[in-house]
Parts: structure tokens; C-alpha cells; sequence
């Protein structure tokens, strides 16, 4: 009996650590608030380039993402080693590449604290960021 509820709570202590990284992963992925400013073109450069920011990718694993005022972008996703990559802004869009991962469009909002980059093709909340 008493191994048979050590095996539940075990259990549930581990649907519980499970289910916490998805909601991180959901948190990252939803909705910017109704309150949220899209940035201008100027606006990215001067609140995005250069600054080192972190989030958590759709299968909850955390990352870290700079992107410097040369152009060139770094990803450094859980224990995988870092990618290079590059940006450029056209208009009030970002759009970041890398190899690895690929290439996405966005624009970007901000509530004065938190920064999503929104999809410009399906509208959908690509990451939000928060700065270090």
C-alpha cells in the first residue's frame, strides 16, 4: 500500500513538473494584450537590436536570442550550441533567419516590459520576449 502511494504521488509531482513547462511554453506563444504598441521600423532598432532577450520555444525548452546592430543574429536554445544567424528590418517588419531554424517575419509589440514578435503571414504570436 504504501509503495502504491508513493507511485501516485510520484506521479503526480511529475504530471505536475510536465504540465508547468508546457504552460511556459503556451505563456510564450499567446496573445499580446489589447494594450500592446506595435513598433515602428526605428522603434525595433532602438528597443530589440542589441539587447539580449529569452524565452521559451513551443516544446518548452528556454533559449536566449541577441541580435546585434551588424545584422547578425545568435540563438542559444537549452544545451544546444549556439547558431548564427542574421536580421533585417523592412518597414515596420523584423525579419530573422537562421540556418538551422529557418527564417520568420514579424512585427513587433511591446507593453513597455514584455516584446512579442507577431507573424506577419498568420498572425500568430511567434515568441514573447523578456529582456535581461
Amino acid at each position: 500500500m504504501k509503495k502504491l502511494l508513493f507511485c501516485a504521488v510520484a506521479m503526480l509531482f511529475m504530471i505536475g513538473c510536465a504540465s508547468s513547462g508546457n504552460q511556459a511554453a503556451l505563456d510564450a506563444h499567446a496573445d499580446a494584450p489589447a494594450t500592446a504598441k506595435q513598433l515602428t521600423g526605428s522603434e525595433i532598432k532602438t528597443t530589440v537590436i542589441g539587447r539580449k532577450y529569452s524565452s521559451v520555444t513551443s516544446t518548452g525548452y528556454p533559449f536566449s536570442q541577441v541580435l546585434s546592430a551588424d545584422g547578425t543574429a545568435q540563438i542559444q536554445i537549452s544545451s544546444e550550441s549556439m547558431q548564427s544567424g542574421s536580421w533585417v528590418i523592412t518597414g515596420d517588419v523584423i525579419c530573422v533567419a537562421y540556418q538551422k531554424y529557418g527564417k520568420e517575419c514579424s512585427k513587433v509589440l511591446t507593453d513597455g516590459g514584455s516584446i512579442w514578435f507577431v507573424d506577419t503571414t498568420t498572425s500568430k504570436t511567434n515568441n514573447k520576449f523578456i529582456a535581461n
